[in-house]
């Protein structure tokens, strides 16, 4: 059975929650991760509260360093002020004895000096004090570079067999990735257009930015759009692309050439046969995976098996080779695989044998 990979989100993703930020598909993508385990709801606990007190914090207030220095300045005048009133009389200096005041006025400056300099240390760490404070208290803004934005940083988000994920990118898009799957993504999206590549199957629900295009490669194909739903699938050189909301361009990237499409719509592109007509189709058989479910329509043994290998992380093995080109049309729930080999079995009328995580076609 297939092994459900755990929904992750960064900090981030759970700000724009708070702030409430997100999209309808944002938020159901968070609902669906909380419902998944206590410990989601507890992270997310702990994560409001420390939001909530940050919020309460407050920047330290910058000292008034004007009424520092007069505080300074009081305490000096107060510390060289007599402590007694001299006699009227005794302000009588004789004229020998002006040599002694003058040594002992340079000796109360130099008594004195030490505190002019611990005013100025005061002064200036306070200073500094608050400077320090301002900046553990401030963030700043992330502002994206000349090298980000024409040679930004690429990820990849990968499924193995048995393995799907949800993902949301940095736009706010959610992308739904099928299993033996590949994503390429930047970090951050250039200004004018938000590029991605897909190797595999995914299903794309495109944040609406009418100024900023949401391009995804496929191969040499590429899809366009600003803000709808949709799904591409990219294996063995081949690519489908099918709408299932608002409208989409197709075109390769060494041609002017483009291809509308509209909701329920399909269109096919290989190298061999190029670019086949856009069709109408069952959005149901084309989105089956979405709701864990297999459908075929005219579908080859060997494409039906390679999903089954993908979904179920299975090894097939053929030993007639005539029945990979039978034909299977039909929707299987895929919670039970024996259930899934046997309808395929009496179907096409072949004889599958399954063992642990090997299958035999004779």
């Amino acid at each position: 059975m297939l092994k459900k990979q755990p929904k992750s989100i960064d900090s981030q993703f759970l700000i724009r929650v708070i702030r409430k930020e997100v999209s309808p598909e944002e938020n159901e993508y968070f609902l669906s991760w909380l419902s998944e385990s206590e410990q989601n709801k507890e992270e997310f606990g702990n994560f409001v509260l420390v939001w909530d007190l940050a919020d309460q914090s407050q920047i330290v207030s910058p000292p008034d360093v004007v009424q520092q220095w007069n505080e300074i300045q009081k305490q000096i005048v107060e510390a060289n002020s007599p402590q007694e009133v001299i006699p009227s009389q005794s302000i009588q200096i004789d004229q020998s004895n002006k040599f002694i005041r003058s040594e002992a006025h340079q000796l109360h400056k130099r008594d004195y000096a030490w505190l002019f300099r611990a005013a100025a240390v005061i002064i200036i760490s306070l200073g500094l004090f608050y400077f320090v404070e301002l900046g553990n208290n401030y963030k700043q803004p992330q502002i994206m570079t000349f090298a980000e934005q024409t040679n930004p940083t690429l990820y990849e988000l990968v499924t193995q067999k048995g393995e799907r994920k949800t993902f949301p990118l940095a736009d706010g898009t959610i992308v739904y990735l099928n299993s033996g799957s590949k994503l390429t993504y930047p970090k951050i999206f250039a200004e004018s257009t938000r590029e991605v590549e897909i190797e595999g199957e995914a299903y794309f629900s495109v944040k609406p930015d009418k100024e900023k295009p949401f391009l995804v490669r496929s191969g040499k194909m590429i899809t366009e759009v600003t803000g709808t739903e949709f799904n591409v699938r990219h294996r063995d050189n081949k690519v489908n692309v099918v709408v299932s909301k608002g409208s989409v361009k197709t075109f390769l990237d060494d041609s002017d050439h483009s291809i509308d499409l509209i909701k329920g719509q399909m269109i096919s592109y290989s190298e061999r046969r190029g670019f086949s007509s856009p069709k109408r189709v069952n959005l149901k058989n084309y989105l089956a995976w979405r709701d864990n479910k297999f459908s075929f329509e005219h579908t080859s043994l060997k494409e039906v098996m390679a999903e089954i290998e993908r979904y179920y992380n299975l090894e097939i093995v053929y030993s007639n080779e005539t029945a990979m080109d039978k034909l299977l049309t039909g929707v299987f729930d895929n919670d039970s695989l024996e259930q899934v080999l046997s309808v395929i079995s009496l179907t096409l009328d072949i004889q599958i044998d399954y063992k642990g995580n090997r299958v035999s076609i004779k």
